[in-house]
């Protein structure tokens, strides 16, 4: 009997790794769309002496086995099924409890299960391997015909002026300091309030040393401007009950604020569209945790007034509307503050001046593309959402300045609308899984040198909650420190 289960034993393991043998060599190389996870599955990952010695290599490969496994769409809808049956949550709790999950010290997670809860990969389809390279004309582009009227717009009042003392060299293992959070909280009009996230204060000083890092690579007369946007289901559980609260506030900006360089300018996103929620207006997604391009364009928008300078009107964009609608993953866990049967749909938007959209790696390397993605639906079709390492939008303005827009997946709809005011726009999303210092083919600051950027806007809404982000700007800064 003992000999009888040692040959069962041998041939499960010879099936096993024939199945094994047989997923490498018969399973998609290329990076493939999952309808069930809404995202683009893994690539087979390039390779290369640089990929292989930076350990890039092997992560890449392990998510691509992961991504390929035999039944995967079967066992993840089966495993979905159980979860609901057994879970004893209901949506509203599922919104409290994924509001809550910004607080999660990366300290006890693994990198890999960061995104799930604060990173677009987890819930936005991947264009991770570089897409077939369209050629795409010069353009001057018409105004939508059904474009947006203008709207007053209540522009960023900068707080009163406080003592700035920057913070230099930090040094994360050094601080003991990891229960103090800085809360978002939304205010009844009771004057009662309810915290519906908390950041905590260690990592937004740790973002705030390298703010100053980057703020200290720009030439004279540079300057820095940072956002801390917010997720679409936070919005929601606010724009729900407007009769309910009056406003919704974050303490995150007052924190970071006084450690920060003089030339850096914070503005507080919520400020900013707080009266365009309550207007109504579709500036944040439904069932998917990103804002509308228009959401984005208030705060670009307030940025630029800011400076003084008039901002273009957003009918002068030439906006595309994706046919149909799409209902996204963070539907799930919002649907009892929702309409039955919510669906979204997406817009895109071009400059309505003659511009150029590059792929950019090994820091010259430059392959043209359309500005969005033409063949993805979804907010992965906006600036080709994950396309990495580096993308750049040259226009002929000829302003004498340039740009770099350092952010997570919320960047994507905000960078086009910069194109007016800036000769290039460069945009880099410093995360392990899109970025890498080997793959661009220089540090952040050899790109700053190379192209002459002059000014740095950080659109974020990751790095107080995700330290994937925070690491990978770490080694990707090149200052020495």
């Amino acid at each position: 009997m003992k000999k009888f289960w040692l040959i069962v034993s041998i041939w499960c393991m010879l099936l096993l790794l024939g199945c094994g043998v047989m997923l490498l060599f018969f399973a998609p190389k290329e990076a493939t769309y999952s309808a069930s996870e809404n995202r683009m599955l893994e690539p087979f990952p390039e390779v290369g002496v640089r990929s292989l010695l930076s350990g890039e290599f092997s992560v890449s490969f392990e998510n691509w086995l992961s991504d390929r496994f035999f039944g995967r769409d079967r066992w993840i809808a089966i495993a979905d099924r159980i979860d609901s049956r057994l879970s004893l949550l209901s949506n509203a709790d599922r919104v409290k409890l994924a509001a809550m999950d910004t607080q999660i010290d990366e300290t006890e997670a693994e990198p890999s299960d960061v995104p799930q809860v604060t990173d677009a990969a987890a819930v936005t389809p991947e264009s991770s391997a570089a897409p077939t390279p369209t050629p795409v004309p010069e353009r001057t582009s018409a105004p939508s015909k059904d474009a947006m009227q203008p709207v007053t717009v209540l522009t960023h009042t900068p707080a009163p002026s406080m003592a700035r003392t920057p913070l230099l060299d930090y040094d994360k293992a050094k601080d003991t300091d990891k229960q103090s959070f800085a809360a978002v909280k939304l205010i009844r009009y009771d004057g009662s309030e309810e915290q519906i996230s908390k950041y905590q204060k260690w990592h937004i000083r740790h973002a705030a040393s390298q703010f100053n890092r980057l703020a200290a690579l720009l030439p004279e007369g540079g300057h820095m401007y940072v956002a801390l946007t917010q997720r679409s289901e936070h919005v929601i559980q606010y724009s729900a009950a407007l009769d309910k609260y009056k406003a919704y506030v974050s303490e995150a900006e007052d924190y970071l604020e006084p450690l920060l360089d003089e030339r850096i300018s914070v503005f507080r996103t919520m400020d900013i569209l707080e009266p365009h929620i309550r207007a109504g207006e579709y500036v944040y997604l439904k069932t998917d945790h990103h804002w509308t391009i228009r959401g984005a364009y208030y705060l670009h928008q307030a940025m630029i007034e800011a400076q003084g300078l008039k901002a273009v009107p957003f009918e002068d964009y030439r906006i595309t509307r994706q046919p149909g609608t799409f209902t996204g993953l963070n539907y799930k866990i919002v649907a009892d503050l929702l309409p039955p049967d919510t669906t979204d749909y997406i817009e895109m938007v071009e400059p309505g001046i003659p511009y150029r959209f590059y792929r950019v790696n090994d820091i010259d390397t430059l392959t043209e593309y359309p500005l969005n993605n033409p063949d993805e639906q979804g907010y992965q079709a906006i600036l080709w959402l994950n396309m990495r390492p580096w993308k750049m939008i040259r226009t002929y303005q000829n302003t004498g300045r340039k740009m770099l827009l350092i952010c997570d997946s919320m960047g994507m709809a905000f960078a086009p609308f910069m194109a007016n005011y800036y000769d290039e726009v460069h945009v880099v999303r410093p995360h392990e899984t899109y970025y890498s210092v080997a793959q661009a083919g220089g540090t952040i600051k050899e790109y700053i040198d190379h192209y002459g950027i002059d000014d740095i806007y950080v659109v974020q809404g990751a790095f107080f909650t995700a330290d994937l982000y925070r690491k990978t700007l770490d080694v990707s800064i090149g200052d020495g420190k």
